[in-house]
């Protein structure tokens, strides 16, 4: 059986370690949750996620997963799948419960906002950035009754919402996350292009990259803004609004067999490596 939440929902790790090794694992960690053992890797290849690049000769490592993450409907239909290009960054718990939640992974509404003018927000989801672990930077639209701001692509010579962060060696990020445009056609010309209406909310995905020379507990995450709105007539100049935002950064739980000491910090920690080197020789 699955661990559940209190929102009902399960949580397994699937590995191709041996089921002693993750028992030994799961009490080191003190992990709550389910940890599966596939150790001839079936069911691994059965979702298609074999690490193809490591060869069948090369022992530990052959049969070990492509990193990732599936979120699956009570009726075992995958809805979500979040896998990375770099092993070393997973989808934070935020976007994961989102997903689980069958929450929009972007919050948008068509309703009209209450606003004269164009607002934005800006903030994290989440209490922290971490390394490996990705956050979202959520940039919030709320646009007045009868206005619109355009969307990607913008009309020739038109500016389209978007986000630009400042260099900061020490932050990672990925591609702009951007909601669903609707077309909208001008009364007088018959023009269409891309705009959003109402409220609704753009997502940078950002991880602290754990290999900056810097690893003090806050980062500057800072950019711009941008948009343009317009009714049925006429066009504003186009707006940008800066950021500049201290965030706190997560401590990063250390990745290590032994402590200090030289002990283990996991039972039979060599004794389980030799054993997976072992079993397809």
């Amino acid at each position: 059986m699955a661990e559940f939440d209190a929102a009902g929902i399960g949580v397994y790790a699937l590995s191709y370690d041996e089921a002693d090794a993750l028992r030994d694992f799961r009490d080191a960690h003190g992990i709550t949750y389910n940890l599966l053992s596939d150790p001839d890797s079936v069911v691994i290849s059965q979702f298609g996620i074999l690490n193809t690049l490591i060869d069948a000769d090369d022992h530990p490592w052959y049969g070990i997963p492509y990193p990732g993450t599936y979120v699956f409907s009570g009726d075992g239909t995958i809805t979500h799948k979040f896998f990375e290009n770099n092993l070393a960054v997973r989808a934070g718990p935020e976007q994961l419960l989102r997903a689980a939640q069958g929450r929009s992974l972007l919050e948008t509404t068509a309703e009209p906002a209450v606003v004269d003018t164009v607002e934005v927000d800006i903030g994290l989801e989440g209490e922290a950035l971490a390394r490996t672990v990705q956050k979202d930077l959520v940039v919030r639209f709320r646009v007045p009754p009868g206005r619109h701001v355009y969307a990607e692509p913008a009309a020739q010579g038109m500016v389209a919402v978007d986000v630009q962060l400042d260099a900061n060696p020490r932050l990672v990020q990925r591609s702009l996350q951007r909601p669903h445009s609707e077309a909208h056609t001008l009364a007088g010309s018959g023009e269409t292009f891309q705009v959003h209406h109402g409220n609704f909310e753009l997502r940078l995905p950002l991880t602290v990259n754990s290999y900056a020379a810097d690893n003090s507990s806050q980062v500057t995450v800072s950019g711009r803004i941008r948009w343009q709105s317009c009714d049925d007539e006429v066009c504003d100049i186009p707006a940008t609004q800066s950021f500049d935002l201290t965030l706190p950064v997560a401590e990063t739980p250390p990745v290590a067999l032994f402590d200090e000491r030289g002990a283990e910090l996991e039972p039979n920690t060599m004794a389980h490596f030799r054993k997976m080197s072992q079993r397809r020789s």
